[in-house]
Parts: structure tokens; C-alpha cells; sequence
């Protein structure tokens, strides 16, 4: 017999279940929700999270966790390298095999995707609207997944991050202590987004949803200021007290673009660090304390 007056337990499911993913859990299983995690690896779950092992890139070891069921659904996923074959098997075929298993459709699923589905290399600033035709193997595959999300009809939001830092991330610390910053030119825009406002905005997502708040299809999700990639690295190198030097390498990996954030901040959500300044403050201490141990 139902008890009167008692609510159902919300259910999230986390496909991919990793940082942003335990930062997800994190907030909701205080809440009371039911939160599952879908990953190989399931003992870097946090605490609390109900652990679904599977390979998503396997259709039978999904079929073996039988239907999948949620009020709301975010995919994470996490190609297994660098080539086209990885990502075409994790945003491709992997996520279509957890569509398939998806038994009914979520009040709503968030896709993490990403600006690489922007090929723009000028400058050029980019919102939800900028034409999508990129030109490199990862942006297609990513294209193809908010395309395959967006297929199923059901109420969606396919999130495009830029770069994601903090959490311990001392890449680009690292690159800059090495000398192995950008050269002064040509000028490279880049666009990035800290790793607690990537989880902030999904939540923020869910609980306007719940509270019956509309949704748009897609986000750009990035910060305040699209610096350039000097900008970023001579600033880091101050922070470090090192020179900045360069190897005189280009930044080749992503044209250079200035994504807006608009859609985000009417959403209503506010960022927890709005700049790379902000942003990196953290990662800097993180960094001192580390080899301060070390």
C-alpha cells in the first residue's frame, strides 16, 4: 500500500558516469534521488551511486543491464583515444546502443557535447545558431551523437562545452612551466568552461525542468570571456612566476572561434567563474599545495 503524501524518488541516470557525473550525484543523493551510474569501471563511482557496469561500445553487455529507466538522463561519454574509430564507436554506435535500451522516454536527456562541432576558424563569434559542418573526425562524431539525441523525439538538450579545466586539470600549468606556451602569433581564440560550472549548468537544467521550466534544445556552454590563447598563458605565466616562452609550434588542434554564452545566462544560470582568471585561481592553489607536499 502507497503511503499518502509520500513522493516518488526522483531517478537520474548518468551514462559515462565520470567527473561531471559524481559532481551530478553529489548534489542530488542528498536530495533523495536515485542516482545511477553507467560506466566499465564502476569503483571510481562516488559513494552512493548505483553502479550499472557496462561498455556502452558492447550491445550486449547494455542488453544485460535490461531496460533503462529515468526521470532524467545525462550522457557523458568519453572516447577511448584520439582517432576517428573511438569516437565513432562511443558517440556513434555506443550511444545508440543506450538509446536502444532506454525502455521509456526520460521527462528529459542531457547530451554533453561539445564547441568542436563548430568548424568556424576566423574569429568568428559563435552562438546555438552558427552553422555546424566541422571538419574534423571528432566534431562529426559529436554532430552525429546531438543528432541521433535529437532523432528520438523526446525533450533534449544537447550541452556543447568548450574546454573543460579545474579539478586538479595542471595541463595547461604544465605547458606553460615547460616553455611550451603558444607563439605571440597568430592570434588563437579558445573557449573554456570550469568543471564545477559544467555540472552547476547540467543541474541547474534539471531543476528548472522539474520545476516545469522550458528547455532549449541546445546550449553553447562556455564562460564569460572568450580570451585568447597568449592571453590565457602569459597570465598563467605571471601566476607561476615564470617567463613566457614558446616552442614556436601553432595551436593546430581547433580554429580559433569566440563562442557566447547567451542561451546559459537566460536560462537564468550564474556562473561560479566567469573568467579564466576566476577559474584558474583554484586550479593555481591545488597546484601549489600539491608540490608543496611533493
Amino acid at each position: 500500500m502507497a503511503v499518502e503524501g509520500k513522493s516518488e524518488q526522483k531517478k537520474l541516470l548518468i551514462v559515462g558516469c565520470g567527473d561531471i557525473g559524481n559532481g551530478l550525484a553529489e548534489l542530488y543523493l542528498p536530495q533523495g534521488w536515485a542516482v545511477q551510474g553507467l560506466r566499465r569501471n564502476t569503483a571510481k563511482l562516488a559513494p552512493g551511486i548505483t553502479a550499472l557496469a557496462a561498455d556502452v561500445c558492447d550491445p550486449a553487455s547494455v542488453a544485460a543491464l535490461g531496460p533503462l529507466r529515468a526521470d532524467y538522463v545525462v550522457v557523458t561519454l568519453t572516447p577511448g583515444g584520439n582517432k576517428a574509430e573511438a569516437y565513432e564507436a562511443v558517440f556513434e554506435r555506443g550511444l545508440a546502443n543506450v538509446l536502444a535500451a532506454i525502455a521509456v522516454p526520460p521527462k528529459h536527456i542531457f547530451f554533453v557535447s561539445s564547441t568542436g562541432v563548430y568548424a568556424q576558424a576566423n574569429h568568428d563569434i559563435i552562438d546555438e545558431t552558427s552553422e555546424t559542418a566541422p571538419d574534423r573526425f571528432s566534431g562529426r562524431s559529436l554532430l552525429n551523437a546531438e543528432q541521433a539525441i535529437a532523432a528520438t523525439a523526446w525533450s533534449h538538450s544537447n550541452i556543447r562545452f568548450g574546454g573543460i579545466y579545474g579539478s586538479g586539470r595542471f595541463f595547461m600549468l604544465n605547458k606553460v612551466l615547460e616553455g611550451d606556451c603558444a607563439p605571440p602569433q597568430p592570434l588563437h581564440y579558445t573557449n573554456r568552461i570550469h568543471r564545477d560550472d559544467c555540472v552547476g549548468f547540467i543541474a541547474h537544467l534539471i531543476d528548472k525542468a522539474e520545476a516545469g521550466g522550458k528547455l532549449e534544445n541546445c546550449y553553447v556552454g562556455v564562460d564569460d570571456e572568450a580570451a585568447s590563447i597568449q592571453d590565457v598563458q602569459a597570465w598563467l605565466a605571471v601566476q607561476l612566476g615564470v617567463t613566457y616562452a614558446s616552442k614556436g609550434e601553432p595551436i593546430a588542434r581547433t580554429g580559433s572561434k569566440r563562442c557566447v554564452n547567451r542561451r546559459l545566462r537566460e536560462s537564468g544560470y550564474t556562473l561560479k567563474y566567469p573568467t579564466f582568471r576566476d577559474g584558474f585561481e583554484p586550479v593555481l592553489r591545488a597546484w601549489r599545495a600539491s608540490t608543496a607536499k611533493a
